[in-house]
């Protein structure tokens, strides 16, 4: 599974313009609901603002601008890039998925395959490793995997993990590479969950008289899985990946999926990384885009020799990737 010739060869971010803060009247049930302590909403916290989409703008637009910073970096261009991983949630359509709404608006060439990635919340990470065996099968030269997501949206702001959404997009460039050039893939690992299935989705929910797809977790499996695979699940598969290839966690940078501060102190304290990086305070939960971005924000900045990436979704799965810096 390991190669050392494959790398992350740019990335790319784009946010929208409105920002939001924690003193909206939108989140006043929640600093109520706050005050009087316990819920779900104490297990959600630690963001300052977050960026949310106007209703007339467009979230596959956002991911194509991430799209077309990342190949930016990458000095790549539209008519260079063979597939196009990622996904766009929540989408215009249940199918077609807006990933083709990106294609267009970066004019990829019609030859470029589209493949919407639906596993929230790793999307980008399972977009790269796809693109990663596609590329060692000798089958494209350079892969485009980008993620947005506008979950602001669709959510019921009575329940405490709403407060922390934000919308985001990003992206990342995935090709051959020199010795030394860009940032090498080394390894990946997962773990599923399937026992949580339905502890947490995206649905309809008439009964909290909601005309639209909201997410949501399970009244008891919900709070049950965050606990319990959430908590504890990232950092034995990180553990696992690195023992695997021999790396010390002094030499390792994070970085993780984004909830809330509750998961990630847990995770910081049990991975013990010699550092960790996000975009939590200025941006929240941008859900599937946030490790994209922050990734976008840091990759010049990187100064340990390894970078692991890790999120968990609501199959229930969990996924990690190891790159060399």
């Amino acid at each position: 599974m390991t190669s050392a010739s494959f790398a992350l060869l740019g990335a790319g971010a784009a946010l929208p313009a409105r920002v939001r803060g924690n003193d909206e009247p939108l989140f006043e049930p929640l600093r109520r609901a706050a005050a009087e302590g316990g819920g779900e909403v104490a297990l959600f916290y630690g963001n300052r603002e977050r960026r949310v989409l106007g209703p007339d703008e467009s979230l596959a637009s956002l991911t194509a601008k991430a799209g077309a910073a990342a190949l930016q970096v990458a000095g790549l261009k539209a008519s260079d890039v063979d597939r196009l991983y990622g996904y766009v949630s929540v989408s215009e359509f249940i199918t077609p998925n807006a990933l083709y709404a990106v294609h267009q608006e970066l004019g990829l060439g019609q030859g470029a395959l589209v493949v919407p990635v639906q596993a929230d919340f790793v999307n980008f990470l399972m977009g790269v490793v796809l693109a990663w065996e596609a590329l060692r099968a000798g089958s494209i030269r350079y892969a485009l995997v980008a993620v947005g997501a506008a979950w602001t949206r669709n959510m019921d702001y009575t329940q405490g993990h709403a407060i922390g959404i934000g919308d985001g997009a990003g992206a990342a460039v995935v090709g051959a590479s020199e010795p030394g050039g860009g940032l090498t893939l080394v390894d990946w690992a997962a773990d599923t969950f399937s026992d949580e299935y339905g502890a947490m989705t995206m649905g309809a929910r008439p009964e909290s008289g909601l005309g639209y797809p909201t997410y949501g977790l399970a009244p008891t499996g919900g709070i049950k899985a965050f606990l319990s695979s959430g908590m504890n699940g990232p950092p034995r598969l990180v553990e696992r990946l690195l023992a695997k290839h021999g790396v010390s966690r002094d030499d390792v940078t994070l970085i993780s999926h984004q909830a809330t501060r509750k998961l990630m102190d847990h995770w910081a304290q049990a991975i013990r990384p010699r550092e960790y990086v996000d975009t939590f305070e200025d941006f929240g939960n941008m859900v599937h885009a946030s490790i994209p971005v922050t990734l976008a924000r840091f990759h010049h900045r990187l100064r340990t020799k390894y970078l692991v990436m890790v999120g968990l979704g609501i199959g229930a799965h969990q996924m990690a990737v190891l790159v060399r810096v």
